[in-house]
């Protein structure tokens, strides 16, 4: 359940979201397998999977959310062959080459008719509300996947103001600055980075398992490229790489966190509940202290 990733998006208007109105809509648009003609499904699911029926969980005042979607595997290889067999048959019988139209028809007859035999994979989008924050962070690096979760949340709940969380100041140079001098006291650098040249996007340097404050990273710094990812940890207690859009990657809680978590659970959904409790008070700190050093918020 540890959340692996963070985009973090700020509400720009209040909204109810409170755990019994988001209950309510959201189980009005829970989540149902694939029928033979679907393609792909969306829905709502219990955080706590078969541990609950209920499509919220809440603790002090934040509010978890998880999403399904579940899509048909149709490997283009092998609708490809089918079509090419069909278009042969369909040239012997008429003794004349298919249009292009005549073949883009015939290919969706072929995806239809294997649509019901496909077979479907499945994956989880989990989500939590910070509404004293004014803050929805989601369990996910892909800015696709995020902007699919929320457009089917705001069309749950009728609205969704929200807008990417961006720090005040230039994390790239900010970023840049540490690795040329001093990081915070709260921030240790870590061991990897990612250097680009911002006058040449192609022009970007991969550095992993290499100290930071080596004679090779800082020339590629004086020749002005910055950084756009950063390998960091914070108080010794989440390893994480931050990008220089403030999307927070490969997040990973060390043991002292997941310690503060155990204790005499008799149930996976009161581990579950332990987890998220810790979890969301570390990430509240974490994302605080974070864009203190990095300006604050920007805000329109």
């Amino acid at each position: 359940m540890w959340f692996k990733n963070l985009r973090i998006y700020r509400l720009t208007k209040d909204i109810d979201l409170s755990p019994e109105t988001l209950e309510a809509a959201l189980a009005e648009q829970n989540f149902s397998p694939c029928a033979n003609m679907d393609f792909s499904k969306y829905g709502w699911v219990p955080p706590l999977g078969k541990n609950s029926e209920m499509y919220t969980h809440s603790t002090s005042g934040y509010v978890m959310i998880c999403a399904r979607k579940q899509e048909k595997i149709l490997p283009p290889a092998a609708v490809n062959e089918v079509v090419e067999e069909k278009v042969l048959d369909f040239e012997q019988e008429q003794t004349r080459p298919i249009y292009r139209n005549e073949k883009r028809t015939l290919k969706e007859d072929v995806i239809h008719s294997l649509l019901p035999r496909a077979l479907t994979r499945s994956y989880l989008v989990y989500a939590y509300f910070d509404p004293a924050s004014k803050l929805l962070i989601i369990d996910s690096a892909s800015a696709n996947k995020c902007e699919e979760f929320m457009d089917h949340l705001r069309a749950t709940l009728g609205s969704l103001p929200v807008v990417p969380l961006k720090c005040h100041g230039d994390a790239a140079n900010i970023m840049t600055h540490w690795l040329q001098d001093t990081a915070p006291k709260t921030i240790e650098l870590d061991n990897e980075c990612e250097l680009q040249n911002p006058r040449e996007s192609k022009n970007i340097v991969r550095c992993k398992n290499q100290e930071l404050e080596s004679e090779e990273i800082l020339t590629h710094l004086k020749a002005g490229k910055r950084v756009t990812q950063l390998a960091m940890v914070w108080r010794e207690a989440i390893r994480f790489i931050l990008t220089d859009d403030f999307v927070i990657k490969r997040l990973r809680f060390e043991e002292i966190i997941q310690e503060q978590a155990e204790g005499e659970a008799d149930d996976r959904a009161t581990q579950f509940d332990q987890d998220f409790a810790v979890m969301v008070l570390q990430l509240h700190e974490f994302i605080k202290e974070l864009l203190e050093e990095f300006g604050g918020v920007e805000k329109d």
